[in-house]
């Protein structure tokens, strides 16, 4: 007996993916922002520890969407009717996973290294670190970043090429419905 794929995502799936995007997005805007203020500014801790609290939510949410990923039920996937394409696509889906899973755990190794945790979340009253960027964490950070981001566009791009040009409904898959 052979089960029929489902035409959508779980609807866990869906909420797990969505969260992912958004917090990815603020995360992204916070920390280009935290980045151009300077070290010493006073002003900088409030949105370091929101940054720091949106990557830890944004890891546990990541490692729950890829443990559903592999044990709920998902619709077959989806084809370009080129093959080069289609496995680019596969690879696409696996980094996005990986690199977000990466700039988490980077941002954590920055933390630890630098001791931040007491400084933005302990009032220890210590200073931040001179510069981040003596840090290899840091430039890990900054380098998986905008690698992250080419990734999103790119599975973005395939996503709108597959609704708008092959107009197989493909945003449908990831939302909400029967």
């Amino acid at each position: 007996m052979s089960k029929i794929a489902p035409v959508r995502y779980h609807p866990l799936q869906v909420s797990f993916h969505w969260l992912v995007v958004v917090l990815v997005f603020i995360a992204f805007i916070l920390g280009k922002y935290i980045s151009s203020l300077p070290n010493n500014e006073a002003g900088k801790i409030a949105p370091l520890g929101i940054h720091m609290l949106l990557g830890g939510i944004t890891l546990v949410v990541i490692i729950a969407r890829f443990i559903t990923r592999l044990r709920l039920p998902k619709p077959d996937s989806a084809t370009t009717g080129n093959a080069f394409l289609d496995q680019i696509g596969k690879l696409v889906h696996y980094a996005l996973y990986v690199f977000v899973f990466l700039m988490t755990i980077s941002g954590m190794a920055l933390s630890l290294q630098s001791g931040l945790m007491p400084i933005v979340f302990g009032n220890s009253g210590a200073a931040l670190p001179a510069d981040f960027l003596a840090f290899t964490s840091r430039i890990l950070h900054g380098f998986i970043a905008p690698a992250l981001v080419l990734l999103i566009l790119l599975h973005a791009g395939a996503a709108l090429y597959h609704q708008f040009m092959l107009k197989d409904n493909l945003l449908a898959r990831m939302w909400y419905g029967k």
